[in-house]
């Protein structure tokens, strides 16, 4: 028994068609691996930059409330001494301590001490000269605010609010209270900018980008403090909350579009599809050279037709089927060999011989069926085998071979002819192997040869 062939599957493989799909499969494969990891690369980078963007919102929020805190702390002294000395204060006593207080910082404009409602002392009282004595009830913009603090009995910061003397000002006021009873109030007028030169001086990042706000202090409505306001409307930033005496402060942090990271997310998608393109042209080639070898296992190379193994397999195939399935008629082989052939290729050459060999072989493509197989058994040898046909029908075929093959061909200026013997064996009644039809269609081939000869010598 013949080795076996590789399988149809086998064949499809060696296809162009599935070099190209393989290749197109390895180069989508990559490009979808590479997004993968793209997208990996990406969400580890958000993570890492949301870590970063939460610290630094942190450290920005410690800042805020150790640069406040410091400045807040100045009104308790303050205010437990007004509290004691609240029936013996003495004014001197008073300019000296809010002298002393205004110098340990910087960001104090003022002090104002009222007793009741009016206020009483301003540190430093030049340009404020005038504010001594006025009545918070006769100042429209500030009693609300200043009510709500007597009223709650408890500090309240309140701000920005523009100065006369230029820049803003944020306003402490400290309730001060005697026996439960509100007494008077303690307001520190700090300026805003400085506090916030202060606290931010060193911690600029070009790589974030930040924004503070008065969330809820006191009733009043939203008020910015520094920073692009709009990064509070944005889709994903960090916002903490600032507690602050009566309300809070929201600080929002965003990290800074950077491009350098675009340009690595470009690259990572650059390489993969280069090693993608470069992995599918090797599969590409590996499986054409793959084709191109099980092609010179099959196939002929110089006429493009099936070799002794292919003719072997096509053989069993039909065998097979027709064991399966018995057809209406027989299974013919027709063994051909060309008379003068060898005349041809000694006197013209080998050109001129596989030229012929070649014609040949396209002559015999298009009398066949597209189902049958003409195969090339060696030098000037041609094995053709048809399945499921009556002996009329291989008898008309028998004829048109020799009318086809024995048509003078053209080669160069000259026109050169051969002429066909062809030798016929049926199966099964003539054997039920490849070697038994063979010899058969071998010894009946020859004959007809002798006959040709004959026929040659009676002429002569």
């Amino acid at each position: 028994m013949p080795e076996k062939l590789p399988s149809l599957l086998n064949r499809v493989v060696a296809s162009r068609r599935f070099a190209l799909l393989m290749a197109l499969l390895t180069l989508v494969f990559n490009v979808a691996l590479g997004e993968l990891f793209v997208s990996i690369e990406q969400r580890e980078t958000e993570a890492r930059r949301n870590i970063d963007v939460l610290s630094y919102a942190s450290a920005l929020r410690a800042r805020i409330e150790r640069e406040l805190n410091a400045l807040l702390y100045l009104n308790s002294g303050l205010g437990s001494y007004l509290v004691v000395r609240n029936d013996n204060i003495n004014a001197r006593e008073i300019n000296d301590i809010l002298a002393v207080l205004h110098r340990s910082t910087q960001h104090v404009r003022n002090f104002g001490i009222a007793v009741g409602d009016r206020l009483t002392y301003v540190y430093p009282l030049a340009g404020n000269e005038k504010a001594v004595g006025l009545k918070y009830r006769d100042l429209p913009d500030q009693w609300p605010v200043i009510e709500q603090v007597i009223a709650g009995g408890k500090p309240g910061l309140a701000g920005p609010i523009d100065l006369v003397q230029g820049g803003r000002g944020l306003i402490y006021r400290v309730p001060l209270l005697i026996d439960e009873r509100y007494w008077g109030l303690l307001s520190t007028v700090i300026d805003a900018d400085s506090l916030f030169q202060a606290v931010f001086q060193g911690a600029d990042d070009h790589n974030f980008t930040y924004a503070l706000r008065s969330k809820s202090v006191m009733g009043i409505e939203a008020r910015a403090l520094i920073g692009d306001q709009s990064l509070f409307e944005r889709e994903h930033p960090v916002t903490l909350d600032i507690e602050i005496p009566g309300g809070y402060w929201s600080i929002a942090v965003e990290a800074k579009p950077k491009s350098f990271l675009l340009g690595r997310m470009t690259a990572l998608r650059i390489a993969s599809l280069l090693i993608g393109a470069l992995l599918a042209w090797l599969i590409f080639v590996l499986l054409r050279h793959r084709s191109e070898l099980a092609h010179l296992v099959l196939y002929d190379t110089l006429t493009g037709l099936p070799n002794r193994r292919l003719l072997e397999d096509r053989h069993e195939m039909i065998i097979a089927r027709m064991r399966r399935h018995p057809p209406e008629h027989q299974c013919t082989l027709m063994f051909i060999d060309l008379d003068g052939f060898k005349l041809i290729n000694d006197h013209y050459g080998h050109k001129a011989g596989d030229a012929l060999l070649q014609e040949v072989a396209n002559r015999l493509r298009k009398v066949l069926r597209t189902n049958d197989t003409v195969a090339r058994w060696g030098g000037d040898e041609f094995v053709i085998l048809i399945e499921d046909v009556s002996p009329d029908d291989v008898e008309a075929l028998n004829a048109r071979l020799h009318e086809t093959i024995e048509e003078a061909f053209k080669f160069g200026e000259r026109r050169l002819k051969v002429r066909a013997s062809v030798g016929i064996a049926t199966y099964p009644p003539e054997g039920t192997s490849l070697e038994e039809l063979l010899k058969t269609a071998d010894q009946r081939m020859y004959a007809e040869k002798t006959l040709h000869k004959s026929e040659r010598t009676t002429a002569a």
